[in-house]
Formats: C-alpha cells, structure tokens, sequence
C-alpha cells in the first residue's frame, strides 16, 4: 500500500532529490512536500471522474421553496470535490440542471436544483492514500515533483521536462480509468471490456 510519504519520496526520486524519512521532520524538502501535497492532490482529482474517487450521496434539503427555476437549495457534500451530475432517485432517474453557488446566510457552499429529494454523484477529496489506483498515483506524484521542482531545484528546464511527463501519465491514467466504472449502487469500482 502506497502512503503520503511514499507519493512524496516518489515525487522527489522524478527530480533527483533523496528521500525524506518523515514528512515531520526539519527539512526544506519535507515542508514543501506538506505545503504542496493537499493542493496537487485535490487538483488531480478534479482532473477526471476517478472510478476509485466516485461518490453518490442523498442531498440534504435546506430549503424548499426558493424560485420557480430552482425551487430546491440543498447542502453541499461534505467532501465532495467536484460535483458531476444531479439526478432524481429511483431506478428511472434522471439528470436534471443544478448551480452551485455561496449562500452568505448560512456561509457555505450550495446547489440549487429543480429536483425533489435529489441525490448527487460527485468525485470525492479521498484521504486514504491505499484507495489509490496506481496510474493516479504515478500522474499525481509526477504533478507534485512539477510543482516542487522549481521550489527545489530553481530547474525550470526540469519542472518543464516532469510537467510533460505529468501530461502524458494523466492521460494513460484517464485512459485505464475508462476501461473502470464506478457502481453508485453497490458503492464499488467494476471492469468493464473494452470494445
């Protein structure tokens, strides 16, 4: 199972650095890799709908009697990254328009749909680095070496060189995600042939 530290040391071997023991200790390199790693992290995850990522989720009503083309305002998932798709509950569910907007009132984020009792589906911020597929990984530790590269290398030929890399490991990491689909009902990631 890969760790933080693991995605982190990764990262650093993609510039030629050594690796850190812990992200705790007394070292430039750690700090950067603690200041870096969240952000890259949930900027990758946005990137793609990530079969391992996928999340679908009841909305919470708030509010239920708002205007005639957004009639319903519910709370905003928890951990909820970036929202793809809103849809009524049931076997025959369908997808219907949603906004997201800020609600000053209750200082929070929120969707407003025309659906009643609305569920979502969403990519997830996942916390748990063993849920990890393995060409995420790869794509994400080259994305946190291109960010890190400058700040520890001050090598803008090799922050280029690892963005690239980056690039092209996305793309194989979409590419063998397709070949995965997420299953909203049992909560599970599924293979399906590619055709």
């Amino acid at each position: 199972m890969v760790s933080k530290l693991d995605i982190c040391n990764i990262a650093l071997a993609h510039l030629g650095q050594e690796p850190i023991s812990s992200l705790g200790q007394e070292d430039e390199k750690a700090r950067r890799c603690t200041l870096f790693y969240e952000p890259v992290k949930r900027e990758v995850l946005r990137t793609h709908n990530w079969a391992f990522a996928g999340s679908q989720v009841s909305l919470a009503l708030l509010a239920g009697d708002g205007g005639k083309e957004w009639p319903y305002m519910y709370a905003y998932p928890q951990d909820c990254l970036f929202l793809r798709k809103v849809f009524s509950p049931g076997p025959n569910g369908r997808a219907g328009a949603f906004k997201e907007a800020f609600n000053a009132d209750l200082h929070a984020r929120v969707i407003f749909s025309a659906i009643a009792q609305a569920s979502a589906e969403y990519t997830r911020d996942v916390c748990d680095e063993s849920q990890f597929d393995p060409a995420f990984c790869k794509a994400f530790s080259l994305a946190l070496a291109a960010d890190l590269a400058v700040a520890l290398t001050a090598d803008t030929a090799l922050a280029r060189m690892v963005l690239e890399k980056y690039t092209l490991a996305l793309e194989e990491a979409r590419r063998s995600n397709m070949s995965e689909r997420f299953d909203i009902r049992s909560g599970r990631s599924a293979f399906v042939e590619a055709r």
